[in-house]
């Protein structure tokens, strides 16, 4: 490097301290300016932070649980005719739970039967959490008597809130179900989960009864008439599979399902995080301080500059 070059590098990284030095000068004078504009940011987003609700989620864990062993040719053949509710596998079972849960006929069916199910959706004003209790909108809904004051929530609205609180998935690998509800309320979310998890396993419970009921009567009805020895046999072997099938809906307290980690009223909140949203805010109004200061600055520079040209 020539003497020259070295001196208008030396030149130029002086100038670039200056102007450093010049610029944390411009910000420590309009140093009011900018920790005032955070402060704002900050304060407001904390108000709005206070105000909104804690949302706390339970959540669950579930087996499926194993089917009987097949009964050879038979069950194949009535599995291909949509009989064998017995020998489900569990690549049918783990997703049928889910799809069922997911359903907005399932939605429906348990708005129907549990009359606070849809209340405590669509209908809560906010959670005390001294004395543990939901207080629902007077204005829209009458807890003493169970009957809502204004029109009752469209099914699609409903089922929105539905999808937005209830998670639910299949893994297959490990044949676990995992399932969690988000609620204003701890004990709220508890419950709901409850009635999620059971109401989705009596559902199908109800219905593959009532198919293995049909089956049966059509099979009885069917090898009456029929006069081939085979195809009787065969008939008897799906009336057999039929009858394992209507016997597993009526044993155990679950048909599908095995609770493995059980839903339980959570401690902790999960949301909202109310110290990010105040500190990343309160920065955010921190650099728009800053930049508004430079602008400034640079603003009078230019107008300096055009004066003296």
């Amino acid at each position: 490097m020539t003497k020259l070059e070295n001196t208008n590098s030396n030149s130029s990284a002086r100038e670039m301290q200056i102007d450093i030095n010049a610029l944390i000068d411009v910000l420590w004078e309009s140093k009011i300016l900018i920790v005032t504009m955070a402060s704002v940011f900050f304060l407001v987003t904390a108000i709005y932070a206070l105000r909104l609700p804690n949302i706390y989620k339970s959540t669950a864990s579930m087996s499926v649980i194993e089917s009987t062993k097949q009964l050879g040719g038979a069950a194949l053949m009535s599995g291909m005719g949509g009989f064998g509710l017995g020998s489900m596998s569990f690549a049918v079972k783990g997703p049928r739970y889910v799809n069922t849960v997911r359903s907005r006929g399932f939605f429906k069916h348990l708005a129907e039967v549990d009359a606070d199910f849809l209340p405590k959706l669509m209908a809560v004003d906010h959670y005390d959490p001294e004395s543990k209790e939901l207080t629902f909108n007077s204005n829209v809904y009458d807890e003493v008597n169970k009957k809502w004051l204004v029109a009752q929530p469209h099914t699609d609205d409903a089922y929105a809130v539905y999808m937005s609180n209830i998670k639910v998935s299949y893994h297959n690998e490990r044949r676990i179900i995992d399932i969690s509800a988000t609620h204003v309320s701890p004990v709220a979310a508890k419950e709901i989960l409850d009635s999620v998890i059971l109401g989705a396993d009596q559902l199908l419970r109800e219905f593959d009864l009532g198919r293995s009921d049909e089956s049966l009567e059509y099979l009885n009805e069917a090898i009456a008439k029929q006069q081939q020895l085979a195809l009787r046999n065969a008939m008897n072997d799906m009336i057999m599979s039929q009858l394992e099938a209507k016997m597993m809906t009526k044993i155990g307290p679950h048909y599908i399902i095995d609770i493995v980690d059980p839903p339980y009223v959570p401690k902790y909140r999960i949301s909202p995080n109310r110290t990010f949203m105040c500190v990343s805010t309160g920065m955010v109004g921190l650099v728009l301080g800053i930049l508004l200061v430079l602008m400034r600055h640079f603003r009078a520079n230019l107008r300096k500059q055009a004066s003296g040209s």
